[in-house]
């Protein structure tokens, strides 16, 4: 019963991480990339593998 009741708390968190996860689309700032100055987003790499960071610079 106890791994029963983890295993649908854990189920339960997996998915609401999943469906918490929204598209966006920025400006490509990037001067040495292929896509420069293009609205892009994460749909533009369905398939792929894709790494978003967002960082910032002081």
């Amino acid at each position: 019963m106890k791994r029963t009741k983890y295993f649908i708390i854990g189920l339960s968190f997996g998915c609401v991480g999943l469906s918490q996860q929204g598209d966006f689309d920025l400006i490509d700032l990037n001067p040495s990339s292929d896509t420069y100055g293009q609205i892009i987003g994460p749909d533009d790499y369905l398939g792929d593998i894709f790494i978003v960071f967002f960082g910032h610079e002081y």
